[in-house]
């Protein structure tokens, strides 16, 4: 696995745009109806140790595409999807953790897509696997609840801590399955130009 400098320019660009979508998404949780005043995260809730475990998490499950760029992207993604603490922090009435939700994920998903590659499949899995490894990691340390529905159903879903793997396995089933079928792709293709 190596990365030029052009993947490291892409690696950049494409994770603040992924925070991006993560923040703008977190405030839409201010038109719903079960919105509360949040709590700011960096009063207490905050753990620093969060940041390089989601990274490991997220670069565990891209590693599967064995290509350094997106194993990167996936560390990069997994810790940020927590910008939708943004709101947290300026204590805003919405949704906590608007972003640990399958809206977010598909979202993420396509407008990733339409932004950096319509034929980055992979890019795309990463995208949505990145929630699947944050809260992977999540329900690693302790049972948690998250908005998975919002913001069709605002009311969080509690998950024991025993389901970890099962979304960490479901990340690595979803990005590994994207990138057979992308190499198998692009080696048809070769095989058609060879003929």
């Amino acid at each position: 696995m190596k990365i030029s400098k052009k993947d490291f320019y892409f690696i950049i660009k494409a994770s603040l745009f992924y925070g991006m979508i993560s923040v703008i998404f977190s405030f839409s949780s201010v038109l719903l109806a079960d919105k509360t005043t949040l709590v700011n995260p960096l009063h207490g809730t905050f753990d620093i140790k969060e940041i390089p475990g989601h990274f490991l998490w997220g670069f565990a499950a891209a590693s599967v595409t064995w290509r350094l760029k997106y194993a990167l992207l996936g560390g990069v993604f997994a810790v940020f999807v927590d910008f939708d603490h943004v709101i947290s922090i300026l204590q805003i009435q919405g949704i906590s953790h608007m972003s640990h939700s399958i809206a977010f994920a598909g979202i993420s998903l396509v407008i990733m897509m339409i932004t950096f590659g319509r034929k980055d499949y992979i890019l795309g899995a990463v995208a949505l696997s990145s929630v699947l490894t944050h809260i992977s990691y999540d329900l690693f340390w302790s049972s948690n609840k998250f908005p998975l529905f919002a913001p069709v159903y605002d009311t969080p879903v509690y998950f024991v801590s025993e389901y970890s793997m099962l979304f960490e396995i479901a990340a690595i089933i979803i990005i590994g399955a994207t990138a057979l079928i992308v190499r198998k792709k692009n080696s048809d293709a070769k095989s058609v130009k060879v003929k």
